[in-house]
């Protein structure tokens, strides 16, 4: 499984003042726009209900609430806030970015791209959304499309690794490993630490056979990550294409205490024990 993220984008608040009447509402815009989490929605809730504001001010909770939930999975409920400031704020980029955002999240692939367009037309250089349409057409096997929107936000920004890393996604589904190399390698060079990166070099090293390399990506994902289910998962396929299996068996459990309610760990736990109980 190859994953693509999707940066949430900063909160692009206006310079507006913030009109508020009393001191206690005051703190909850501040809150709202500052913190994060279950304060900031809680925040966030209060300045709405209060009364207090409208038109830009109440738009830009209504997409700072947005956002938040987006953080938290919580799609519908983003979707509905960024519909409340896309009503109050027509032109407002980052609430169709971050609808978009939502969108993706439910696989309602072709809204999010609308959402994304809609963004990209108001901000022709919003990278993040160019990237983030990128990732979508990925997800709907658009390959060729999504390489188009990553060279764009590469263009813009070229010391983005998110964008290096997840062009390398879409050329590896379509078999093309060494672009899709170069372009992981650059991604590590601008972010070492980026665990999805190296677990993405690594499947690809694994569809091409080459399975000590594959074990070298999911090692250092896991460094980065010790809970990264997926990496364990696919380096246990490794060390089982190696025939390996006391080891593809450590991995498989480990993937099935990290993920319990996926099916695939207690099949591979089994089908290795199996393996080993017949030599």
């Amino acid at each position: 499984m190859s994953i693509l993220r999707g940066t949430l984008a900063a909160l692009a608040f206006t310079s507006t003042v913030w009109l508020a009447t009393t001191p206690a509402a005051a703190d909850d815009v501040d809150t709202c726009e500052k913190a994060s989490g279950d304060e900031a929605i809680a925040a966030c809730a209060r300045a709405i209900n209060s009364g207090l504001y409208s038109g830009r001010q109440l738009a830009d909770l209504f997409h700072s609430r947005c956002f938040e939930w987006n953080k938290k999975q919580e799609s519908d409920k983003a979707i509905a806030d960024c519909n409340q400031a896309i009503r109050l704020e027509p032109n407002d980029t980052n609430a169709f970015f971050n609808r978009g955002y939502a969108y993706k999240a439910k696989g309602r692939y072709d809204r999010a791209i609308e959402d994304y367009d809609q963004a990209i037309r108001l901000n022709p250089n919003h990278a993040d959304a160019i990237n983030n349409r990128g990732n979508t057409y990925n997800s709907k096997g658009q390959y060729d499309r999504a390489i188009e929107d990553y060279d764009r936000a590469i263009r813009l920004n070229p010391s983005d690794a998110d964008a290096f890393s997840n062009r390398g996604v879409a050329h590896k589904a379509k078999g093309q490993y060494d672009r899709a190399f170069e372009d992981f390698n650059q991604a590590i060079r601008l972010n070492p630490n980026d665990a999805i990166t190296f677990y993405n070099r690594g499947s690809a090293y694994g569809d091409k056979g080459q399975y000590d390399r594959a074990i070298e990506g999911y090692n250092q994902a896991i460094r980065l990550n010790p809970n990264y289910a997926t990496a364990f998962y696919n380096r246990g396929a490794s060390w089982a294409r190696k025939n390996d299996l006391q080891r593809a068996l450590a991995d498989f459990k480990k993937f099935s205490e990290l993920s319990p309610s996926d099916p695939d760990g207690p099949k591979a736990v089994e089908r290795v024990k199996k393996a080993l109980s017949s030599r």
